[in-house]
């Protein structure tokens, strides 16, 4: 009698804990059918459908997820993040303009302690005298020393990445871009010609230098301090074009990203005012929502900077009760922006 007892006990308990794992997933399933139609209504209040990336391929939607007595997870990606991801670009491309420069190539004419140019310079000081020596060391010096390299590498290299951030931020368009890279790319020519011409001038008074006597030597001295002078004159011009170039497009560019800065933190400010809108219009929806319970909206990328420089998410969470009371007209926007809770992570 009592092992009879005992099974009907257990059926029943079994029968009992049946139902209501049936009834649980039931209510679930339930759930998840009304999120599914929440998220969609969200999506399409926000206007998240229609964001779309390279190939049309749309790059905004929101993911939901359920914790089991706390409540629904919504993860939503905009375009705002994707725009921020571009400010991050531009930014770098900025903050490579304080790298060092390249070393300058006219160095390579006087390499330091080179016997082979100290060997040429003695020859030239036995067959000249030592004022055409003194006068052949001074104009290789000039060469090596000469800065005009740097300058307008330097020039070219800030000009492209300015312009480079300019089009990253859509201030630029792809036409003009190519019309600086090709600008860029001519000044770059010009300078590699005149140095090329520099230093064959130099390598063809090293070899004068050993075959000549006093008389020829003068004549040298005078010929290498014109070339070297027109050296100068031509590449001058160069290096101004480059400097205002470059000077130009780092103007435009720090403005540009001063006003997309400013202009994307007004955008996230009204797509979270709208967010607010919409989640007072239609967050009632979520009817098989359990009163007690949450919604934690997640705009992914979109939080504070942290220390090192990671964008963060910004979260905000809504009871459900405050929800309904809005969509009632018993709470305002301002009351529920006050009572939700908001930070990011």
């Amino acid at each position: 009698m009592m092992k009879h007892l005992l099974l009907k006990l257990l059926m029943a308990g079994f029968f009992i804990t049946s139902v209501s794992l049936s009834a649980q997933e039931i209510a679930i399933q339930s759930l998840r059918q009304n999120i599914d139609i929440f998220t969609g209504v969200l999506e399409d209040a926000l206007g998240i459908a229609q964001s779309t990336g390279l190939f049309g391929m749309s790059i905004g939607g929101i993911d939901s997820t359920y914790l089991y007595g706390q409540g629904v997870v919504l993860e939503v990606r905009t375009s705002l993040a994707n725009r921020r991801n571009r400010m991050s670009l531009s930014f770098l491309n900025a903050s490579v303009l304080s790298l060092p420069s390249r070393p300058n190539p006219f160095t390579s004419l006087r390499p330091p302690g080179s016997p082979e140019f100290e060997e040429t310079i003695r020859n030239f000081a036995n067959a000249s005298g030592i004022e055409a020596a003194d006068f052949y060391a001074d104009m290789i010096d000039r060469v090596a020393n000469v800065d005009y390299s740097i300058s307008i590498n330097s020039a070219i290299r800030q000009a492209v990445e300015s312009a480079r951030s300019l089009r990253t931020m859509n201030s630029m368009d792809d036409t003009v871009y190519a019309e600086i890279q090709t600008e860029m790319a001519s000044l770059r020519q010009e300078l590699q010609g005149y140095t090329e011409e520099l230093r064959q001038d130099t390598a063809e008074i090293r070899t004068t230098s050993d075959q000549a006597d006093g008389t020829v030597a003068s004549d040298i001295m005078f010929e290498m301090q014109a070339r070297l002078d027109e050296f100068m004159a031509r590449i001058e011009p160069l290096k101004q074009r480059a400097i205002a170039k470059a000077a130009e497009l780092k103007a435009q560019s720090e403005e540009a990203e001063k006003e997309y800065v400013a202009r994307w933190a007004a955008d996230v400010s009204e797509f979270e005012s709208n967010l607010y809108g919409a989640m007072c219009d239609y967050g009632s929806m979520l009817r098989e929502l359990p009163p007690q319970e949450s919604v934690a909206i997640i705009l992914t990328g979109l939080g504070e900077d942290t220390e090192d420089g990671r964008h963060t998410d910004k979260v905000h969470v809504f009871n459900k009760t405050d929800l309904v009371q809005c969509q009632n007209g018993e709470l305002d926007l301002a009351g529920l922006r006050q009572r939700s809770a908001q930070y990011s992570y």
